[in-house]
């Protein structure tokens, strides 16, 4: 089936890379920063706006009233760090298929995409984030589960996140009780596991498909986690 296609604007880059990050793999992403940009791309076939209310040149629904001249049963979702009565209100008589306010929890925005656009996504988490910093972090771990097989070094990681490594680390284990290295270590070692039963895959193959670029090392974090070694695990 053909992806959906989403245009999302947001002038925050961490904001807009996180969201594609978590989102793309089950649907086309169409990045602008600000009203100007976001306009240039209505040329494109579109399924659904996600926009966020501040823009560096004009406001959410400015843009949505642009969006409504040239598609004008497009559904759109407001975004906003503001929840004042006077924003909610404004958002109700655009008739805007939802209004989250941010930073918002990643599977909501999920889930809230699929009923509106059609699908089997559901998750019962749907509250908001607490925090910007939470919000980049879950997709930040969104972006690892996708992508666990690339080379991805706490340095480069941490950078994605807009912190240093220090306080990546820490916000990191705070959040999801491991350190970065265990829990990339956790979701490769398991994606290796289910490729052990293919007996067509040699070993060393899945250690270097898994992210490993050394193969002792992949045995040596193998058997920590599973206390036994890959071709052992696979006999088994």
């Amino acid at each position: 089936m053909e992806k959906k296609s989403i245009l999302l604007v947001d002038d925050d880059e961490v904001v807009r890379t996180m969201i594609k990050g978590f989102l793309e793999r089950e649907y086309n992403v169409l990045e602008a920063s600000s009203y100007s940009e976001a306009i240039k791309l209505l040329r494109y076939p579109l399924d659904l706006a996600l926009i966020d209310y501040i823009l560096p040149d004009s406001d959410g629904f400015e843009l949505l009233k642009a969006i409504r001249d040239e598609k004008l049963a497009l559904p759109a979702i407001i975004m906003t760090g503001y929840s004042n009565e006077a924003v909610v209100i404004k958002a109700l008589r655009s008739a805007v298929a939802d209004y989250i306010k941010k930073p918002i929890k990643l599977s909501y925005l999920r889930m809230r995409l699929s009923e509106i656009l059609g699908g089997e996504w559901t998750n019962e988490h749907t509250e908001n984030v607490g925090t910007k910093e939470e919000f980049i972090l879950d997709g930040t771990v969104a972006y690892i589960e996708e992508k666990y097989m690339k080379d991805l070094s706490l340095n480069r990681i941490s950078r994605m996140a807009c912190m240093n490594r220090f306080k990546f680390c820490r916000a990191f284990k705070q959040r999801f009780g491991k350190t970065f290295t265990s829990y990339l270590n956790h979701i490769r070692i398991k994606k290796a596991s289910e490729l052990l039963k293919n007996p067509n895959l040699s070993v060393t193959e899945i250690a270097f498909f898994v992210g490993y670029g050394s193969f002792s090392q992949f045995m040596r974090v193998f058997k920590t986690i599973y206390g036994v070694s890959p071709k052992e695990y696979r006999r088994m």
